[in-house]
C-alpha cells in the first residue's frame, strides 16, 4: 500500500448559527487517509459524519482547522478553486443516486468527462460505455433513470463516479436506498472496481458490516472522533481510542 497521505485533517471544526445560537456539528477533528486505503466513517444520525465526508471532499468548508486534498489545503479555498481541484481527481456517490433525469444512462456517466474537457463526445461515450457493461448495463445506456430500478441507478451513479478515473472516491450511505440484497451487489461492485483502480475509498455508512471490509474506520459521535482505525504502512490495521 502506498503509504503518502491523500486526507490530511488537523484540528477541524465546523460550526453554524442558527435562531438558538451558535451549534458545533465538528470539533477538533484529526485525520490521516492513505492512498489506495479504504477508511469507513461510521456514528449515529446526526453525529456529523457527512459533514466530515463534506468537509474532506471540498464540498463545504471549515469554520477553523485544516483539511489537505491530495497535497492541496483547502481552507482558504474558493468554491470554484475547491471545484477544479475535485474535477477528474474525485468521484462521488450518494444515497439518493443524484442522476440527471433528463440524460439517459450513458449520458449520465458521460457527464463528468465533458465537464472536464480535452476529450471528444465519441471518446467521453466509448469509455462511459464500457464501464456501463462492466457494471452490467450495457443493455439500459438509453434508458433514462426513471425507467431503472434503484440498484440499476446505483450502477449507474457508480459507473459514473470512475469514469474520470479519480484518485479519490467519496460514497455518502451508498446502500441507504436500497435493500439488502440489491446493496450487497452494488457494495461487492464497488469495491471489486475501486480494487482495480487503485483509488482511495472514503464512505460514511451505518452498515456495520460494510464498515468491516474497509481498512480502518472513524467513529465520530457528538462531533467528536472518538476512536479509529490506523492503517499501518503493511496495510494492517492498528486499533486505537480517544
Amino acid at each position: 500500500m502506498n503509504s503518502d497521505p491523500v486526507i490530511e485533517v488537523r484540528g477541524l471544526c465546523k460550526r453554524v448559527t442558527d435562531a438558538t445560537g451558535e451549534l458545533t456539528i465538528l470539533d477538533g477533528i484529526d485525520l490521516t487517509v492513505r492512498a489506495g486505503s479504504s477508511v469507513a466513517i461510521v456514528g449515529a444520525s446526526g453525529s456529523g459524519k457527512s459533514t466530515l465526508l463534506g468537509l474532506l471532499a471540498g464540498l463545504d468548508s471549515a469554520s477553523s482547522g485544516s483539511v489537505r486534498l491530495l497535497g492541496h489545503e483547502l481552507t482558504g479555498m474558493a468554491e470554484d478553486e475547491r471545484a477544479a481541484l475535485r474535477n477528474g481527481s474525485v468521484g462521488f456517490v450518494f444515497q439518493s443516486f443524484q442522476l440527471m433525469p433528463h440524460l439517459t444512462a450513458l449520458e449520465n456517466v458521460a457527464l463528468p468527462l465533458e465537464l472536464q474537457g480535452g476529450m471528444s463526445t465519441r471518446e467521453a461515450f466509448a469509455r462511459s460505455r464500457a464501464l456501463l457493461e462492466r457494471v452490467g448495463l450495457g443493455q439500459r445506456t438509453g434508458h433514462y433513470p426513471k425507467l431503472l430500478s434503484g440498484g440499476e441507478q446505483q450502477r449507474v451513479a457508480l459507473a459514473r463516479a470512475f469514469v474520470s478515473r479519480p484518485s479519490v472516491l467519496f460514497a455518502d450511505e451508498p446502500t441507504g436506498s436500497l435493500d439488502a440484497a440489491t446493496g450487497h451487489a452494488v457494495i461487492d461492485l464497488m469495491f471489486e472496481m475501486n480494487r482495480a483502480t487503485g483509488a482511495t475509498l472514503v464512505l460514511v455508512t451505518h452498515d456495520v458490516d460494510l464498515a468491516r471490509r474497509c481498512d480502518a474506520t472513524v467513529t465520530i459521535e457528538a462531533g467528536r472522533r472518538v476512536a479509529h482505525g490506523e492503517i499501518r504502512d503493511s496495510g494492517e490495521v492498528e486499533e486505537a481510542g480517544r
